[in-house]
């Protein structure tokens, strides 16, 4: 995933070193000339508007630092995860990383003990990965990548596993957030997958983040033990999760539409800030029906085609219009898979 960083250049989640430049909250400043002006810089200011906050946020974040707390109570025993799911474009990453970002800057503030006299080692509270590819080995991996931890080629998984097993706790590392977890898959026997991520539950003392679309439905808590009962590592995981489900809005629930209008409100405060900027358009029943249709109700989607559609007009010096959204359907029919 790429955002835009404090000085716009883009920035990149799975590169730690860029973490300082990214935003944690929308920045506040105005827009850089009015709809009369210079179209480029008018929609490469609504690009910068990220992250828009939305309740997933808070909740994700509150989320994350209760599962850290939890597993920190519970010591050496049987630690919980937490599974972020629901459907492609409905928002996850944008509010995942956005709450992974803030959690990382409070546990920012506690660091770990010296592992000698005067001798510190680098605070990594939070690790995130979203290359993990489709193997557990490959996850070791990553996450050892993003630590900067020194692999060989001919180092296994379980290999990797025992030496995050050290590092880690030196590193200060209490949260790792796996992306795009749903793309996990079984390699070699049938159960491979579940029982090393199971494993790796219980051997590294940090707390897990999966985040994909459809994780019940996934390899990642798929049962592989036949029918009529017997050990299940799936069923274990399953069982040890805290699960935080971003769904679509339901168009036949007033309370869903409601909700939905709120998400995109911050949005088109934002966008009236712009001199010459007329939103009556973009806040009639039938833009709103339209753009709901279109979106599916999903959150990421609504706000991506909104913005896209906002930077249409403002490119032809004019502010937005129902006829804008033609052409979009395609791109949030594309957008939609994983």
């Amino acid at each position: 995933m790429m955002s835009y960083a404090a000085d716009s250049a883009p920035a990149v989640l799975q590169n730690r070193a860029d973490w300082p430049r990214l935003y944690r909250r929308a920045p506040i400043d105005r827009p850089p000339c009015g709809l009369d002006g210079d179209p480029t810089q008018l929609q490469r200011w609504i690009d910068r508007l990220t992250p828009l906050e939305t309740p997933d946020i808070a909740r994700i974040e509150a989320a994350m630092l209760e599962v850290i707390a939890v597993n920190t109570d519970r010591g050496g025993g049987a630690r919980r995860w937490l599974g972020i799911d629901g459907p492609p474009m409905a928002g996850k990453t944008h509010a995942t990383a956005t709450a992974m970002l803030r959690v990382h800057d409070h546990l920012l503030k506690s660091p770990p003990p010296p592992i000698a006299r005067g001798v510190r080692a680098e605070h990594i509270p939070v690790v995130y990965v979203s290359d993990q590819g489709a193997s557990w080995s490959r996850l070791m991996r990553s996450i050892a990548g993003f630590v900067g931890l020194p692999q060989s080629k001919s180092e296994t998984g379980p290999d990797i596993l025992t030496r995050l097993r050290e590092v880690l706790p030196l590193l200060g590392t209490r949260l790792i957030v796996v992306d795009d977890a749903h793309m996990l898959r079984r390699v070699g026997a049938a159960r491979d997958l579940t029982d090393s991520l199971k494993l790796t539950l219980d051997a590294l003392p940090v707390s897990f983040v999966y985040v994909g679309a459809g994780l019940h439905d996934s390899a990642l808590l798929r049962r592989t033990d036949s029918a009529g009962g017997g050990y299940s590592a799936a069923q274990q995981m399953a069982g040890r999760m805290n699960r935080c489900a971003l769904n679509s809005f339901d168009p036949t629930v007033d309370a869903d539409i409601n909700r939905w209008h709120r998400r995109l409100h911050p949005l088109i405060k934002r966008l009236e800030q712009i001199k010459g900027f007329d939103s009556t358009e973009l806040r009639s029943s039938e833009f709103s029906h339209r753009l709901f249709h279109i979106a599916d109700g999903l959150t990421g989607a609504s706000i991506d085609l909104l913005k896209d559609c906002s930077k249409k007009a403002i490119g032809k010096k004019r502010s937005p219009q129902i006829s804008d959204l033609d052409g979009l359907e395609a791109l949030a029919i594309e957008g939609a898979h994983p």
